[in-house]
């Protein structure tokens, strides 16, 4: 099976979870990726201080460890956050499917989505702030991907 199926299967399992408990799946999401960036920016400072030449590394992740602790402590700011992720990835989504128009349509249709709910989640989270809404925006992303990525595997 090719990763991509299978990492489609993982985000549309997810989306449903959000979906059905979009607190929970909000909340749950707030806080594995806030100890991530916090680890990653933890390990960056590690490796920079390892290094002869790490200072870049150590800034980055003193950059990381903050940014991993707002996240975990303040909700919200993953909503903006991902919010801009979501925007980013729907643009490049709409790049790559563009270019391959000739080849797959479903993929602009996805791409179209994704920055659709982009927008959607950036819009609640600066003027809503509720996690119940945006775990299910959060949760049909997931969806979307999911999808996207079982229908195309070699383009999503």
């Amino acid at each position: 099976m090719n990763n991509n199926v299978i990492v489609g299967i993982i985000s549309l399992i997810l989306g449903l979870i959000c979906i059905i408990c979009p607190l929970t799946g909000y909340l749950a999401g707030n806080i594995f990726f806030g100890l991530s960036i916090l680890f990653l920016g933890i390990y960056a400072i590690a490796l920079g201080a390892a290094l002869d030449n790490g200072a870049a590394n150590i800034v980055l992740g003193i950059i990381f460890a903050i940014i991993g602790i707002i996240i975990f402590f303040n909700p919200a700011f993953l909503a903006v956050f991902a919010s801009f992720i979501m925007f980013f990835n729907g643009i490049l989504l709409i790049v790559f499917a563009i270019m391959n128009l000739f080849t797959k349509g479903e993929s602009i249709t996805f791409a179209i989505l994704g920055i659709i709910f982009g927008f959607i989640l950036l819009l609640f989270a600066y003027l809503v702030h509720n996690p119940i809404i945006l775990g299910v925006i959060i949760g049909l992303w997931f969806v979307t991907t999911g999808i996207a990525k079982i229908v195309t595997p070699e383009i999503a």
